[in-house]
């Protein structure tokens, strides 16, 4: 993976974002998210496991509006449900994601 910036994408305040690119594209069109100083945001994954990162995501925010929650409310009670002190569905593999979900509620 190489550190790339696109103009299509911008941080909240206006500058282009940055992101891991396969260094083999165009045949190799994997991406990985970056923090603004470069450090990648999570663990880089298959499609298949983007996929349910993006699911479970969307899951949890779902359900922290129900609850009306705060995010870092939300992440804390995720994070005592798994049994740890800090989570990140960025770094989680699919079967991790599914239970993200149910969780949330969610079918699947």
């Amino acid at each position: 993976m190489v550190l790339r910036t696109t103009h299509k994408y911008k941080t909240k305040d206006g500058q282009p974002r940055k992101f891991y690119g396969c260094s083999r594209w165009p045949k190799c069109d994997a991406t990985h998210g970056a923090h603004p100083n470069g450090e990648p945001m999570g663990v880089p994954a298959d499609k298949e496991t983007k996929q349910w990162r993006i699911r479970a995501h969307e899951s949890l925010e779902g359900w922290t509006e129900l609850m009306g929650l705060s995010r870092g409310a939300a992440y804390e009670k995720l994070a005592e449900h798994f049994g740890v002190s800090e989570i990140h569905i960025g770094e989680m593999n699919i079967e991790a994601c599914r239970t993200v979900i149910r969780f949330c509620g969610d079918p699947e």
